[in-house]
């Protein structure tokens, strides 16, 4: 049986191990001010790396977001779940993969929410992070990259194939936008 999402849902996406220190802070800083009183579910990788440390931080922080991580059977010795998500699910992949995100989007759909109403934040990432992009811009998902964040977030919103989607918008590194890319309709 696939979890309860909390409506909204928002993705949070990007780079874990591929990030350097200073990009996971300065990521860290830009969601927690731009999530600031956001109450929904919030999907992300499930461990203390990168961007799934920052999901792991608005869930600890925000008492109406549920954290929701998606992982592989089996983690590499470097990651650690992150306790402080509300729930998990399981893949049966030996590593992460794009696995983690097709089920994210199975138990979405079978939930009944539409792609349409979900959004997706991307910071960076590598070429899972770009995947998850690419399903969520082809989805229907409304997607907000963070500008000059670099590898795949700037890679995709470059790329003159995805950009040209109406769905795909290109955030400033403010707190604002990010705020404003959660209250949109």
């Amino acid at each position: 049986m696939p979890p309860r999402f909390r409506r909204p849902v928002v993705i949070l996406a990007g780079g874990a191990d591929g990030e350097d220190a200073a990009s996971n802070a300065a990521a860290s800083r830009l969601f927690v001010a731009g999530f600031s009183g956001f109450s929904g579910t919030v999907i992300s990788g499930g461990t203390t790396s990168g961007i799934a440390g920052i999901a792991g931080d608005l869930a600890a922080g925000c008492p109406d977001v549920m954290a929701v991580g998606y992982l592989p059977r089996k983690l590499s010795s470097n990651a650690k779940r992150d306790h402080r998500y509300t729930r998990f699910r399981t893949t049966e992949t030996e590593n992460f993969s794009a696995a983690e995100c097709l089920a994210y989007w199975g138990d979405l759909l079978a939930d009944g929410v539409q792609p349409a109403d979900v959004k997706l934040l991307g910071w960076g990432g590598g070429r899972i992070a770009a995947a998850e992009y690419r399903i969520a811009i082809a989805l229907g998902a409304a997607v907000g990259l963070i500008a000059g964040t670099g590898r795949s977030a700037d890679a995709i919103a470059s790329d003159p194939l995805w950009a040209k989607f109406p769905n795909l918008s290109l955030l400033p590194r403010t707190a604002s936008a990010v705020r404003g890319f959660l209250a949109a309709g």
